[in-house]
């Protein structure tokens, strides 16, 4: 995937994460997994209609993150390494 491309599905060149940020409208419904953002984070994220519909956060490292989906308010999460966490609830999936 290129640069460009990842940029339409995630962000993370700021202080918050964003899932979906700019999802085309010729992209209604998808999906990816492994997605990396910036502090050791991968990210696996579904959608349908547009809407998100899963979102998975796996840290390499612990931390705190800023996290925010496509309509939703952002969240802080405090990650163990190597833990996964189900955001779907919390970003409004």
């Amino acid at each position: 995937m290129t640069g460009g491309m990842a940029e339409l599905l995630i962000q993370s060149h700021t202080d918050v994460i964003r899932l979906l940020p700019a999802l085309p409208a010729e992209w209604p419904d998808g999906s990816y997994h492994g997605l990396r953002a910036r502090g050791g984070l991968s990210f696996d994220v579904a959608w349908s209609a547009g809407a998100l519909t899963a979102a998975t956060v796996t840290a390499d490292h612990a931390g705190a993150f800023t996290i925010s989906g496509p309509t939703s308010r952002a969240i802080s999460v405090r990650l163990e390494a190597g833990e996964t966490r189900d955001l779907t609830s919390e970003l409004g999936g």
